[in-house]
């Protein structure tokens, strides 16, 4: 089972993506938060997670900050970025901040699901419609 932290701060977003990835028989939401500040609480108050898939454009405390004070605080975690951004900019810099994975909201469900079997297993994922 793959434990998942969701952090994405619309409300019906994070609902929905939540109750897709629940539908699945390898995935569990561990947590969810609108921020990562909220998710950073969350992983210090011991919630266990494998992956934090995470928006980029968030209040309080974007993805890429996230990112980066995961990478610190939690190496074992690891962090996929789901945006609306495909510019090769952002997903330079998701990786730099040591992003696994790097996918569009927009794309298929199909390319989430294996996007996140690959980054468990330690391969980093960038989704196909991402610009590179």
């Amino acid at each position: 089972m793959i434990n998942l932290l969701l952090v994405e701060d619309n409300h019906k977003v994070r609902e929905l993506l939540a109750g897709l990835l629940q539908a699945q028989k390898n995935f569990t939401v561990a947590a969810k938060a609108d921020n990562g500040l909220a998710a950073l609480e969350l992983l210090n108050n011991g919630v266990q997670a494998d992956i934090v898939l995470a928006d980029l454009n968030m209040h309080e405390m974007d993805g890429i900050e996230l990112t980066e004070q995961v990478a610190v605080n939690f190496p074992n975690l690891k962090v996929i970025i789901l945006t609306m951004h495909a510019k090769s900019a952002f997903l330079k810099r998701a990786l730099t901040a040591g992003a696994r994975g790097y996918l569009l909201k927009n794309g298929d469900m199909q390319e989430l699901y294996q996007a996140i079997k690959q980054v468990y297993e330690g391969e980093v994922v960038i989704g196909a419609s991402v610009n590179q």
